[in-house]
């Protein structure tokens, strides 16, 4: 059998490019019509991890309550450290990546009398659980000098962003055109040697860290401050996507830009014919 000319197979390649130059580099997206079983619980299973409908779609709602509090777990889990509380699924991310998620802010956890609320989008970067470095971001509700009192006369809500250099949250406030009952963007961005959090786009902080390549794993996470009652968060369209090194990015484009090219000629050559006959 006769092969097809180089021209025609690169041409081809490119044509395959240029009809999806994004998704390429997508790794998943998550849009919990169901819970996909590739999440599972990460220190610490919440109280809830569904898929329902809420704002005229499928969501993810997280829910922290008492069946997790430090008194009722195993004495093998009594430790604060299970007190963080969700579900992980694989990253899937070799070199650069972006993680994004929706969370929706209600207006109910703008409050210093209601129930304390926690929540954050976490990546852990590298490619063992005891290696590379965490990225999180997210919001709470907590006193900023008391966080475990929930009377404290200065509790607020806030953005967050985890600071491993200084081992501790950095409180990034709210975004500019920032509202509540409403869904936001929150994305966090290896860049090879940095996380930059992003709150609806715009950069807020940036952590400079040599071991941000890699996506291990993506989380959903809750904090369990083993009050009465308890609280759920809606998150939506978690995604991952790999970002490509500059080399590779320029031949892409080019390859894209090709196939743009022959899509044209074809289409051309098609109307050609059509007018022909």
């Amino acid at each position: 059998m006769p092969t097809k000319p180089n021209s025609l197979r690169l041409a081809a390649l490119a044509l395959a490019f240029a009809v999806l130059p994004c998704a390429a580099f997508a790794q998943f997206t998550d849009t919990f019509a169901t819970i996909d079983p590739a999440w599972t619980p990460n220190r610490y299973a919440p109280a809830g991890f569904e898929s329902v409908v809420f704002d005229g779609d499928n969501r993810l709602q997280l829910t922290i309550d008492q069946t997790g509090a430090t008194a009722n777990r195993d004495i093998t889990f009594s430790s604060p450290f299970y007190s963080i509380q969700g579900e992980q699924r694989p990253g899937g991310v070799t070199g650069r990546w972006t993680l994004s998620a929706d969370v929706y802010v209600a207006a109910a956890f703008d409050t210093t009398t209601g129930p304390i609320v926690r929540t954050a989008l976490w990546g852990h970067s590298g490619t063992t659980p005891a290696g590379g470095a965490y990225l999180i971001l997210g919001f709470s509700n907590a006193s900023p000098t008391d966080e475990y009192n929930s009377a404290a006369a200065d509790r607020a809500f806030r953005f967050r962003a985890f600071d491993f250099n200084f081992g501790d949250y950095v409180d990034l406030g709210v975004p500019s055109g920032f509202v509540f009952d409403a869904w936001h963007k929150l994305s966090g961005t290896s860049t090879g040697t940095a996380f930059e959090y992003r709150i609806d786009g715009a950069l807020l902080h940036t952590v400079a860290t040599p071991n941000s390549l890699d996506l291990l794993s993506a989380m959903i996470q809750g904090y369990n401050f083993d009050q009465d009652g308890g609280y759920s968060v809606y998150w939506d369209n978690v995604s991952t996507t790999a970002i490509p090194e500059p080399a590779a990015f320029a031949s892409f484009a080019a390859l894209a830009a090709l196939g743009c090219s022959v899509a044209r000629r074809r289409r051309g050559q098609r109307g050609e014919l059509v007018s022909s006959r």
